[in-house]
């Protein structure tokens, strides 16, 4: 499948974008601590290595979100355990919580190569699109021949915004995807290389679900 340069340039914009805030603010603590080795404040300095601490974890369940979501090692995941953790670790501290009871779906879905990986994006873009907030629940079963998951977003807007749309649908040039739709339309592309059938439907002013069949 041929894939635009720019795309990958926009993704790793998203990335960058994604991890300078945090790396950011490490070095700030640091810098802060550099500071004070000539007249250290304990006030100050506790300030620091909670700075440091809150900020490195946070650096790291991103990394780790991203590590699955675009890498290779996303495609051959064996369960879904670590994906349902680092998930619950990348929205800790937002206002969107995540309802992924275990053993939903089974792990015998992670046979069939890929799939773990679209769910993964499905759910980064089911954040995404509750601008305000809400819940994301992951529900349906199936093997590595067939199956139906479904991944509900329930908050506003519940809905895609219509560039969105057309970036997971693949309506959308190359040329027309933003550093706010890429990951959109990298989520579609996914979908289709792995013969998973990817869609977004509203189901009330406040549900947007999407379902991924193979």
């Amino acid at each position: 499948m041929a894939f635009d340069i720019r795309i990958l340039e926009l993704l790793a914009s998203r990335l960058c974008h994604d991890l300078v805030s945090p790396v950011g603010a490490i070095r700030n603590g640091l810098e802060l601590i550099e500071e004070m080795e000539d007249d250290p404040n304990p006030a100050f300095m506790g300030e620091a290595i909670k700075l440091i601490d809150h900020s490195s974890g946070q650096a790291d369940r991103r990394l780790r979100l991203f590590r699955l979501a675009y890498g290779v090692a996303g495609r051959e995941v064996r369960g879904f355990g670590e994906m349902r953790t680092i998930v619950a670790g990348w929205l800790e501290g937002t206002r969107t919580a995540v309802a992924w009871g275990a053993g939903v779906p089974a792990d015998t879905v992670t046979e069939r190569s890929g799939v773990a990986k679209v769910l993964l994006n499905t759910i980064i873009l089911a954040e995404e699109a509750l601008t305000h907030g809400g819940t994301i629940t992951v529900a349906g079963q199936g093997d590595g021949a067939a199956g139906r998951l479904t991944v509900t977003a329930t908050g506003r807007p519940g809905a895609l915004n219509a560039e969105a749309q057309a970036a997971l649908d693949g309506t959308a040039a190359p040329d027309a995807v933003t550093p706010r739709t890429v990951h959109a339309y990298v989520t579609g592309r996914f979908a289709e290389s792995y013969g998973v059938r990817l869609a977004a439907q509203p189901a009330g002013p406040d549900t947007l679900v999407f379902s991924l069949v193979w």
